[in-house]
């Protein structure tokens, strides 16, 4: 059947207004209560912390189609997550800010597993005058005037490092060596690491730092262990550590080794890179969520994973795109400038706990002071970003399989 002209006429002069306001930088005031909102994730895909980015996605896509399906946020706006891969790498991480910033238009770009990644896309963020919400722990990320636009979903490297001297001591280990990697992350949390092990009546005798990607690290492994210490520490990440862990049964050195999850959980991934005889006994910390939580069991099952999973940084994920969609629902914007200044009201007690996003959302929108909890953590931060009330969680090897020894605090 022929249309008629009238109409016809009337989608061309919409359509026209909609391309002339587009051209002059601005969008037509109609229909825009269904208005998507961008927002976006640069995550690891590639390279040496990889393995870490399908979990993290996953978590964000569930909450993302979450929120969605209950009907958005603002009226009805639904959520656009754009994700690129950051390969481990700070220069690609920049060239994924710059697609997500210019091309996608996001009012938040979150992830950033790592901090080299985090660090170089900072400018970039702030410049745009947007949020961002990292999964990274080097202290200088939260460093500078950051116009309170930056929010650490993680513990610093400055708390690493007490946590990792206690449990260093509490397995009975006086004198140790420190072998790290030579990246931001891993630096900040060595002179604590000193301070705390001082204070607990033990030692440490040398401190042997490393670059990252080197061919072989036996020089290394031989420095720090052949001086035979009660134990080392390891500030590694995945690819090093293998050849790291590799090196040392090679070599049979009987120190114990104490590491980051960062190089031997990696999710599982390490236990698949090494037979199990190399990563038998080696003990290692990471922070972790509230395992004991009820938010945090809803996820693992919201994840489709069995009970007593262990997910390190996917509730990490989870949590930047709840406190996004929270703090825009509580300023009534979707501008990046005005809507960060709601996350404390939203997140920080006083305010009735509440672990249900949609549930969150619908208290926020009838005036209802929040405290929301995260699947990841409780997700109060202080004024720097800083997340707050961080625990982590050592582990260790034992026939192939990673076995909780306790929380730290």
């Amino acid at each position: 059947m022929m249309k008629s002209a009238s109409a016809f006429n009337r989608r061309h002069i919409v359509g026209m207004l909609s391309l002339s306001l587009t051209g002059l930088g601005m969008r037509p005031s109609f229909g825009q209560g269904a208005e998507e909102i961008a927002i976006g994730m640069v995550l690891p895909f590639t390279g040496a912390t990889g393995p870490y980015g399908p979990d993290m996605k996953k978590a964000a896509d569930l909450v993302v189609k979450t929120i969605n399906d209950a009907g958005g946020i603002l009226g009805g706006r639904k959520f656009h997550l754009y994700i690129e891969d950051s390969e481990t790498s700070a220069t690609t991480s920049v060239t994924a800010t710059h697609k997500l910033l210019d091309v996608n238009k996001v009012e938040v770009v979150g992830g950033f597993w790592g901090s080299p990644e985090a660090l170089a896309a900072k400018p970039l963020i702030l410049a745009a005058n947007k949020v961002e919400m990292v999964s990274a722990a080097a202290d200088a990320i939260t460093d500078g005037d950051n116009k309170g636009q930056v929010y650490r979903f993680q513990a610093k490297s400055s708390q690493w490092g007490p946590a990792g001297a206690k449990v260093v001591t509490s397995l009975n280990l006086k004198k140790i060596n420190i072998l790290a990697q030579q990246n931001p992350f891993v630096v900040a949390m060595i002179e604590p690491f000193k301070a705390e092990m001082a204070k607990r009546g033990g030692t440490v005798l040398d401190v042997i730092m490393y670059n990252p990607n080197q061919a072989s690290y036996r020089a290394e492994v031989e420095k720090a262990f052949g001086s035979e210490p009660d134990g080392v520490f390891c500030g590694s990440l995945l690819t090093d550590f293998v050849a790291i862990a590799k090196e040392v049964y090679r070599g049979g050195y009987q120190s114990k080794i104490v590491g980051l999850g960062t190089g031997a959980d990696a999710d599982g991934a390490f236990l698949k890179s090494v037979p199990p005889e190399v990563a038998e006994g080696i003990h290692h910390l990471q922070p972790g969520p509230p395992l004991n939580s009820d938010a945090y069991r809803k996820f693992v099952k919201e994840m489709g994973a069995p009970e007593g999973t262990v997910f390190l940084f996917a509730g990490n994920t989870h949590d930047q795109v709840c406190v996004t969609a929270l703090a825009m629902e509580h300023a009534k914007s979707s501008d990046a400038a005005v809507w960060v200044k709601s996350i404390p009201e939203v997140c920080n007690p006083p305010g009735e706990e509440v672990d249900d996003i949609v549930r969150a959302l619908e208290m926020v929108r009838a005036g209802k002071k929040t405290n929301f909890v995260g699947a990841g953590a409780t997700v109060d931060f202080n004024e720097r970003g800083d997340q707050l009330n961080r625990s982590f969680v050592h582990q260790v090897i034992h026939n192939g399989k990673n076995e909780i020894v306790e929380i730290v605090t």
